[in-house]
């Protein structure tokens, strides 16, 4: 039977930016620079001039110091509860998400690296042979 593993908790930092109604190359989505970020954690909310202030907090911390970096992530997804401001019914979401970084395994699947897997053959020594010795038969 298979064991459940305990799911680490997920740290962000979250904005919503609203639709423009306009499409590409302008700018589809928006958000006022008064607008809130959302920690994923604590559900506090900081401005953009307090995102350090959430980096210093010692939950964002915990991760850090587990060797988690942070990386910037972004998707669209449908507005749940419509303004009657907006002008579309998507709504992109900017994240700021702490990451494991990722660190290749030295053996996958139980299989060696190519190294290993080859064996290494050790040159052997060469017998030097005198210069008049034949393997000629007599005459």
């Amino acid at each position: 039977m298979y064991q459940q593993q305990q799911q680490k908790q997920f740290c962000a930092l979250t904005l919503y930016l609203r639709p423009t109604g306009n499409k590409a190359p302008k700018y589809e989505y928006k958000a006022d620079a008064k607008s809130l970020f959302v920690c994923s954690i604590t559900k506090k909310k900081y401005s953009l001039s307090q995102i350090n202030d959430w980096y210093s907090t010692p939950e964002v911390q915990k991760f850090h110091n587990q060797g988690y970096r942070g990386k910037w992530f972004a998707k669209t997804q449908q507005i749940e509860n419509p303004n009657k401001y907006d002008k579309g019914d998507l709504q992109m979401i900017l994240s700021f998400i702490m990451i494991k970084p990722f660190k290749p395994q030295p053996n996958v699947d139980g299989m060696k690296p190519v190294a290993q897997a080859i064996p290494q053959v050790q040159p052997q020594p060469q017998q030097v042979k005198d210069e008049f010795d034949d393997d000629l038969p007599p005459f």
